[in-house]
């Protein structure tokens, strides 16, 4: 790297000290998430301009050692060893300077350019406590620069500081900074000596860091004599080492660990007396919250609160107030939602604006246009609002420390299932109580430490309920269980959660290794978030998802469209029905058909499942053109079709394939339908348009259809594959395509294995 032009600067710090927030002021928008290489742990990178040089800042996990016990913790050392950045800024909490300074003292053995960013003085000001700053400075020998991310105060300093030590680091050494470890000096001189001999040891480690380390018995220290020593002698040099640790355990009886943590908190203790005088006592009011918040009953009534009015006002915002000011089609103002004005541009605009520009005629490249390529784009950008406003929201609660008392209260119940307490909150954003997105629910994973409870909670999202199966649900609800709606959507909910319990245990135990995490954290200082990083957050979460997400699913979401569009027809008055009967798609569904009769579905059932491969809200639009709906003036004109009349099985394939369509209803209609319109009439249902109450009326007249079949469609829409959106973000935020391969293969067999059995059960028993 051209030390001219370009610095490389690590951002480093234990978790809840404001590290992300200021790695968002000092990088903007120009940041990209990846993940390290061999390893789910999640790799965020930016970079900023001062001047002709070039600063790119890499956001290190966050830890609380560089002790190889976790994969954040290697990854973090690792880099800082193996890619010698010019710089590491190390973000620590100023209202709890002890406990960060233990971090603070392992840097500093390792000999790198270090400042420190003393981040969160406005809480530490609060708190009545006074920093000396050029006291602290001259006793760690570095730069300190104080400073609060969300405001910014300080962080220009800080981009200044980390010019000049570049600078500096590019002529002269760091220099060196010891620990006395007391009645370990001698033993550690020794090691020392004994591994200075080494000269590639010598050139890329220091070597007093590496004996502390094999002190403390690090498994990951001896990987590195073993590997840099280049010849064949680095085993009788490690053996000689450790004889020297025994030797001294067995002489002391202490252990050489406990003597150098004892040491580094010591130091830390008097660092602070020497350099933060308390001004007042503030009064803690964050206790009395507490023992509301963190109360084993109290506590969960809270976060049911919290959440349910954190995901109303989250939807609402994003899909259910017209606040959005907007001009419609015709030319006149009104007021729309964020997600109706983004569905507005890319069904009426701009297919407005092509049609005047280009003047396409009706065939493929008109269909491929409209249906794949302008729907494919729409598709993936009506989730932008949705996700701007969870992670809006989100931001918040993580800003204010809510988010950790939630962590607190359901950890014990989560953990019963091979979960963490942090999965909580994904798995309702998810659908936990019906609504919702996986999307933002596997991208709000990332706030988990322990990969393995983060990669189950990520493998069962998709078994919540998301707001594009509502309409399915309401569909068949209202459908068939008019009279038991609220009980029916009640277990609906109950279902799913029981499912994605019982699921995370299974995975847990035979798919995903390693045990249950301990839940290891501090509760964050209670503080009010701010604007800037909040509104900044939501929108780079939401560039995030169209840059990664949206390539996939737009190349997936053609593929579908030319299922569903081939072959086509000769006869060019077919009719929208007839035509996606002779799809691919339906080729497909009748290939499933032998086997989803089981279950109770025919084909045409089985294309519309397929549809909701790309998303859910697709079953019930292609069950409308399936069944003839689109086609339809009133709904009241509903009647069976010719095979429901004749008492024929839907889909028989000894008719010809015409036959197999809905036939047009008659204008009359039955009397039966004429009720059931009656029935639809009287209450309403928010979760239906006119299309879907057509849709509902023509199902319950349906001979095919019964309420069995009904309840076993809504179980098996509630667990079958995710959609097309959730596995592109399951395979970037996993690293793995393999753990978006699980999660298809899992939630397709588990659908068909318990929507057969319910089935095939309810059948036996009712003969």
């Amino acid at each position: 790297m051209d030390e001219h032009n370009e610095i490389l600067a690590a951002l480093v710090g234990q978790p809840n000290s404001g590290k992300s927030t200021v790695f968002n002021y000092l990088t903007g928008l120009h940041q990209t998430v990846a993940n390290y290489p061999g390893v789910t742990v999640t790799k965020k990178s930016g970079h900023y301009h001062d001047g002709k040089r070039r600063i790119e800042v890499v956001d290190l996990p966050g830890t609380y050692s560089l002790t190889s016990y976790s994969q954040e913790e290697r990854v973090t050392r690792d880099f800082l060893l193996l890619e010698r950045p010019e710089v590491v800024v190390i973000v620590i909490d100023a209202s709890n300077l002890r406990r960060h300074l233990y971090f603070v003292f392992q840097l500093l053995e390792l000999q790198i350019p270090l400042v420190i960013c003393l981040n969160m003085m406005d809480i530490a000001r609060r708190r009545g406590l006074s920093i000396d700053i050029p006291v602290l400075e001259k006793t760690l020998g570095i730069p300190v620069i104080p400073a609060n991310g969300r405001t910014g105060e300080g962080l220009e300093e800080l981009r200044r500081q980390i010019n000049t030590i570049s600078a500096k680091h590019a002529h002269e050494s760091p220099a060196v900074w010891k620990i006395n470890y007391g009645t370990l000096e001698p033993l550690i001189e020794g090691l020392d000596a004994a591994l200075s001999q080494k000269e590639p040891l010598v050139q890329d480690f220091p070597t007093r860091w590496l004996a502390v380390k094999l002190l403390e018995n690090d498994r990951e220290a001896r990987r590195i004599i073993q590997h840099h020593t280049h010849d064949k002698d680095w085993e009788p040099l490690l053996e000689s080492c450790m004889n020297k640790v025994e030797t001294y355990e067995k002489q002391s009886g202490d252990s050489p660990r406990k003597i150098i943590a004892s040491s580094r908190n010591a130091l830390a203790k008097t660092i602070e007396k020497q350099t933060v005088q308390r001004t007042f006592v503030p009064r803690r009011n964050s206790d009395t919250l507490d023992q509301i918040l963190c109360h084993p009953f109290l506590g969960l009534l809270s976060v049911a609160a919290v959440m349910f009015i954190t995901f109303q006002l989250a939807f609402n915002l994003a899909d259910g107030w017209a606040w959005f000011p907007w001009v419609n089609e015709k030319g006149v103002f009104e007021w729309n939602t964020p997600l109706g004005a983004v569905d507005s541009i890319f069904s009426v605009w701009l297919p407005a604006l092509l049609d005047f520009c280009f003047h396409l005629p009706e065939g493929d490249l008109h269909s491929l246009i409209y249906d794949g390529v302008l729907a494919g784009i729409g598709g993936v950008l009506t989730f932008v609002p949705t996700i701007f406003f969870i992670f809006l929201f989100i931001s918040i609660l993580e800003q204010s420390g809510y988010i950790a008392r939630v962590v607190v209260v359901l950890d014990r119940l989560m953990r019963f299932f091979g979960l963490h307490g942090q999965s909580i909150l994904p798995m309702i954003l998810g659908g936990g109580i019906v609504g919702g997105c996986a999307l933002p629910a596997v991208m709000a994973t990332r706030s988990m430490r322990e990969q393995r409870e983060r990669i189950l909670t990520i493998m069962v999202i998709p078994l919540m309920n998301c707001g594009a199966k509502v309409p399915v649900f309401a569909l068949l609800i209202s459908a068939f269980f008019l009279e038991y709606q609220g009980l029916i959507l009640a277990a609906v909910i109950l279902i799913s959660w029981a499912i994605a319990l019982i699921v995370a245990s299974v995975l847990g135990r035979f798919f995903i290794g390693g045990e249950p995490s301990p839940l290891v954290m501090e509760l964050p200082t209670y503080q009010f978030p701010g604007w800037r990083d909040m509104l900044f957050t939501a929108g780079l979460e939401s560039w995030w998802f169209v840059k990664k997400a949206g390539t996939i699913i737009l190349t997936v979401n053609i593929f579908l469209w030319v299922l569903m569009y081939y072959p086509r027809s000769d006869n060019p008055n077919t009719d929208a029905a007839t035509q996606l009967a002779g799809s691919y798609a339906a080729q497909m569904g009748r290939v499933f058909e032998p086997v989803s009769r089981f279950a109770g579905f025919d084909w045409r059932d089985n294309v519309a499942l397929i549809g909701g491969f790309a998303a859910k809200e697709v079953i019930v639009s292609t069950m409308a053109t399936m069944y003839g709906i689109e086609d339809e003036g009133e709904y009241g004109n509903d009647s069976e079709n010719e095979n429901s009349r004749n008492g024929n099985e839907i889909g028989n394939t000894d008719k010809p394939e015409e036959e197999n369509i809905p036939k047009e209803p008659d204008t009359e209609g039955t009397e039966s339908t004429k009720e059931l319109t009656k029935e639809f009439d009287r209450i309403e249902m928010e979760n239906l348009d006119i299309q879907g109450r057509r849709l509902a009326i023509r199902l319950r007249g349906d001979a095919g259809w019964t309420s069995l079949k009904a309840f076993v469609l809504i179980l098996f829409v509630m667990i079958y594959n995710p959609c097309l959106a959730t596995c592109a973000v399951i395979w970037r935020e996993t690293g793995h395509i393999k753990y978006m391969f699980m999660t298809v293969a899992y939630t397709n067999g588990l659908a068909f294995f318990i929507a057969i059995l319910v089935y095939q059960v309810v059948l036996f028993l009712t003969g």
